[in-house]
C-alpha cells in the first residue's frame, strides 16, 4: 500500500536526506584513508597493482550484486533496509579499525573490507533512489535532484580535504573513526521518520518472479529500454576523457600538477554550478528533449577540449566547465524521469539494472582509452569518443521510442 508525496512525507525526506550526506561524507573520507594507506606502505613498484586491485574490490561486487539486490529493495522495508546496510558499513570499518589497533592489518584484509561495503552499497543505493518519488512531490522532484546531485558531488569533494587535514594530526586507525561517527548521527533522523510502503504484507511472490517481472517492465515501457542502452553506452564513450585527462595535461600540453589540480577544481564549479542550476528552475517540461541537448553539448565541449591549443588551458578549462555544466543537468533530468515512469513497487529493480549497467561501462571504457590512446593518440581518442557518443544519441533519438518515453508520466501511478 502506498501513499501520496506530500509536504509531511517532504518534510521527513529532508531530514533523511541530510543525514545521508552526513553518512557519504564518513564514507568519502574513509575512501581517501584506505588509498592513501595502501600507497605509502606499499613498494612503489607494486602501488599501481594494488591501488587497481584495491578499485576493481570497491567496485565489480557493486556491478555484479546490484541487480539481484534491487529485487530485495522492492520486496522488503527499505528504511530497514538502509539502516541495516549503513550499520554493517560502519561496523566493517569498526572492525578495520581494530585491525589497524592491534597491528594485524595487512592489504588483504583492506581488500575484504572493501568488497563487503560494495556489497552494502549494491543494496543502498537503490533502496535509496527508490524511496524518492514517494516521498518528494513530483514538482519538487527536479529540484530535489538537483540539490542531490551538487550535495553528493561536495561532499565526495570535501572527504579528501577533511581526511587530509586529519591524517596530519591523528593515525589511520583514529580518521577511520569518522565513518561509525557519522553514521551514529544519520541514524536518528532514518529511525525517526516514516516511510511509505508499496505493498500489501499479504502479497507474495517470489524472488525470480520479480527479477524478471523488472526487466520485463524495461522491456516492455515504451522508451525505457533505448533510455537505458543509450545511458551505458554514453557513459562509456564519456570514460575515455575522464581517465585520461592527465596524460593529456601532461603529455600533449606539457602541464604539471598545478594545471592539472586547476582543471579538476574547474569541472567540479561546473559540476557545481549545474547542480545549482537546476535546484533554482522551475519545472522542466520536456525533460527528455532537454537532456538530449545537454548530452550533445557535452560531447561539443568535449571535442572543444580536445581540439585546445598547445598550452591554452583557459581554453580547457572553459571547455571542461561546460562540459560538467551540460552533464548535471542531464543527470538530474534523467534521474526525475525514471522517478515519475517507473512504479514505486518496482524502482529498486529497475534502478539496480540502470545502476549496474551504467557502472559496468565505467571499466569498459577505460580499457578502451588505455588500449587504444598509444596508437590513435589523445585528441584522435576524444574527438571519436565525443564524435560516436553523439552519433549513437541522434541514433536512438530519431530510430527508437526514447523521445517517448515521457508519455507514460500521467499513465503511471507513483
Amino acid at each position: 500500500m502506498e501513499s501520496q508525496a506530500d509536504q509531511s512525507t517532504f518534510r521527513s525526506y529532508l531530514a533523511f536526506f541530510g543525514g545521508q550526506q552526513l553518512s557519504l561524507l564518513g564514507s568519502s573520507v574513509v575512501q581517501f584513508v584506505i588509498i592513501w594507506w595502501v600507497t605509502i606502505v606499499t613498494e612503489k613498484a607494486l602501488v599501481p597493482s594494488y591501488l587497481t586491485a584495491a578499485s576493481i574490490a570497491g567496485f565489480a561486487p557493486m556491478i555484479l550484486v546490484t541487480p539481484f539486490a534491487g529485487v530485495l529493495v522492492d520486496r522488503t522495508s527499505r528504511k530497514a533496509l538502509i539502516g541495516v546496510v549503513d550499520f554493517l558499513q560502519a561496523l566493517a570499518t569498526v572492525v578495520l579499525i581494530l585491525l589497524f589497533w592491534s597491528g594485524m592489518v595487512s592489504f588483504w584484509h583492506v581488500l575484504a573490507v572493501l568488497a563487503f561495503r560494495s556489497v552494502c552499497q549494491a543494496f543502498h543505493s537503490p533502496a535509496v533512489s527508490a524511496i524518492v518519488p514517494l516521498m518528494v512531490p513530483r514538482d519538487k522532484l527536479s529540484r530535489i535532484n538537483g540539490v542531490s546531485y551538487l550535495l553528493t558531488g561536495m561532499m565526495t569533494l570535501l572527504g579528501p580535504a577533511v581526511a587530509g587535514v586529519l591524517l596530519v594530526f591523528m593515525s589511520v586507525d583514529q580518521v577511520l573513526w569518522v565513518d561509525p561517527v557519522t553514521f551514529a548521527v544519520a541514524v536518528v533522523p532514518l529511525l525517526l521518520i516514516r516511510m511509505p510502503s508499496v505493498r500489501m504484507p499479504e502479497e507474495k511472490s517470489s524472488f525470480r518472479k520479480d527479477f524478471f517481472e523488472g526487466l520485463s517492465f524495461i522491456k516492455r515501457k515504451r522508451g525505457l529500454l533505448p533510455v537505458v542502452t543509450l545511458a551505458t553506452l554514453l557513459n562509456f564513450f564519456f570514460m575515455p576523457l575522464m581517465v585520461l585527462l592527465p596524460y593529456f595535461v601532461k603529455y600533449d600540453h606539457f602541464g604539471g600538477v598545478g594545471e592539472l589540480a586547476l582543471l579538476m577544481v574547474v569541472m567540479q564549479g561546473g559540476m557545481f554550478a549545474g547542480g545549482l542550476l537546476m535546484t533554482v528552475m522551475k519545472e522542466v517540461k520536456r525533460k527528455m528533449t532537454v537532456t538530449a541537448v545537454c548530452i550533445v553539448a557535452a560531447y561539443a565541449t568535449s571535442a572543444m577540449v580536445a581540439l585546445t591549443p598547445t598550452g591554452w588551458f583557459w581554453f580547457m578549462a572553459v571547455g571542461l566547465f561546460a562540459l560538467d555544466f551540460s552533464i548535471a543537468p542531464a543527470n538530474v533530468l534523467l534521474r526525475t524521469i525514471l522517478q515519475v515512469v517507473i512504479p514505486a513497487e518496482m524502482q529498486g529493480r529497475v534502478n539496480a539494472v540502470l545502476m549496474s549497467l551504467a557502472s559496468a561501462a565505467s571499466p569498459f571504457g577505460m580499457i578502451l582509452g588505455g588500449t587504444l590512446v598509444g596508437f590513435t593518440g589523445t585528441v584522435n581518442l576524444f574527438l571519436a569518443c565525443a564524435a560516436s557518443g553523439t552519433l549513437i544519441l541522434l541514433v536512438f533519438w530519431f530510430f527508437t521510442d526514447m523521445r517517448h518515453v515521457e508519455s507514460a508520466e500521467k499513465n503511471e501511478a507513483v
